[in-house]
């Protein structure tokens, strides 16, 4: 095989990891009443089970933010590949409800298994000119996988059933093993840094708990309309589960287009503040168009303005965040940022949930997702104005530094 075929054999498989681990993730949303039914719950029971995995995610993330680098890449993705797909066969068989949980809060954690070695690789794998297109090519998986498991999901149902629907998700991944076993290279460079972390800490940094605020109001805005849509699409509009399925994959469609170009214009100078502002404003106006209008038009343009405004601050915003505090600390912070990111997006099942079941009704949730994105939006605008006024003052005063 040519050096030119491994790597590109080796993107491709480091995507599948993106795409096997956002299929687990929203593979259920699109099913949520056939959940309910399944085990005999409310919407607040589903949106938990949906919540599960997210906050497994979360917490395993965020050791492997802290722990990723002294650790086998090849090795821990063989691993999260393997329990994944014990994980997922456990919970497309059973109709326990708590086992459910327990099966979607291990599979989630599993999935940090898949995330990080995966963007590790990325990094050590490929020289510096390539990487930028490598991660874009790893974040459009992340597309690929929720938006085919969002039509695939259902599509199975009929055919399969909703055990033979999961099952094909676990058929997906221990196929992928199969091919990781033979095909992933193992790490071949040393990590890109290797000094000695400066004594710095960060709780006592305004700068970096303002950035976790930023990553967790925004994701909670942005998963509210994600976990909710399909449901909405059944409930409000007598939408097919495919259908809806299909319409609310719109957000990981425009996701996996707009990656790699992103990822070029955050590259650009201040590109890495442009993209997460413009990205935070569109998930502002997204939410207020839900708001404002119940036709299927606006529903289709705020998908997509949603999926967009993903694109534009997930890894964008890790890159702001874990540039900020120098290389030595970059895995910290952004492993911190991150699992408040999943947070905020473990509690978007759960909290729109309760707020539809106690009768909020589903435009008061998109109501709430955009006070919450706005709120990010004159979080991370504060943000910005404050560094301006500080690099003003080094200007003028040159000799503070």
């Amino acid at each position: 095989m040519t050096q030119g075929r491994r790597k590109l054999v080796t993107i491709v498989l480091l995507a599948m990891m993106l795409v096997i681990h956002n299929a687990h993730r929203t593979g259920v949303v699109t099913v949520f009443d056939d959940l309910r039914s399944r085990f005999d719950t409310d919407y607040a029971g589903v949106g938990t089970i949906f919540s599960a995995y997210v906050f497994g995610y979360g917490l395993a993330q965020l050791l492997m933010g802290v722990a990723g680098s002294r650790l086998n890449a090849r090795h821990m993705l063989l691993t999260g590949l393997a329990l994944s797909a014990i994980f997922s066969a456990v919970f497309a068989g059973t109709t326990s409800q708590g086992v459910a949980l327990a099966a979607r809060f291990l599979l989630g954690a599993t999935g940090a298994l898949l995330y990080t070695p995966s963007i590790k690789l990325g990094i050590v794998l490929f020289e510096r000119s390539e990487r930028g297109k490598v991660l874009g090519v790893l974040q459009a998986g992340a597309g690929v996988g929720s938006s085919g498991a969002m039509i695939a999901v259902p599509a199975l149902e009929g055919v399969f059933g909703l055990t033979g629907a999961f099952l094909s998700l676990t058929a997906l991944t221990a196929s992928a093993l199969v091919a990781a076993i033979f095909l992933v290279p193992g790490e071949v460079a040393p990590p890109v840094e290797r000094a000695e972390a400066a004594p710095l800490n960060l709780t006592r940094r305004a700068d970096f708990w303002q950035l976790v605020a930023i990553s967790f109001v925004g994701m909670l805005a942005i998963y509210g309309l994600l976990t909710w849509l399909p449901t909405y699409l059944t409930e409000d509009f007598g939408y097919s589960q495919v259908r809806a399925g299909t319409i609310a994959s719109l957000a990981n469609l425009a996701l996996l287009l707009a990656a790699p170009f992103v990822g070029a214009a955050a590259d650009l100078p201040h590109g890495r503040n442009g993209v997460v502002v413009g990205g935070s404003a569109l998930a502002a106006a997204s939410f207020g168009l839900m708001v404002a209008g119940q036709s299927i038009a606006i529903i289709l343009v705020a998908t997509v303005l949603t999926g967009l405004s993903l694109a534009a601050t997930t890894a964008p915003l890790m890159l702001l965040a874990g540039e900020r505090f120098g290389a030595e600390h970059t895995a910290r912070v952004v492993g911190f940022v991150a699992a408040a990111a999943q947070l905020g997006a473990t509690l978007a099942g759960s909290v729109f949930g309760l707020m539809l079941t106690h009768g909020g009704g589903f435009r008061a949730v998109w109501a709430a997702c955009a006070a919450f994105a706005l709120l990010r939006l004159a979080l991370l605008l504060d943000l910005l104005r404050r560094d301006r006024r500080r690099d003003l003052a080094l200007e003028r005063h040159p000799e503070t530094v």
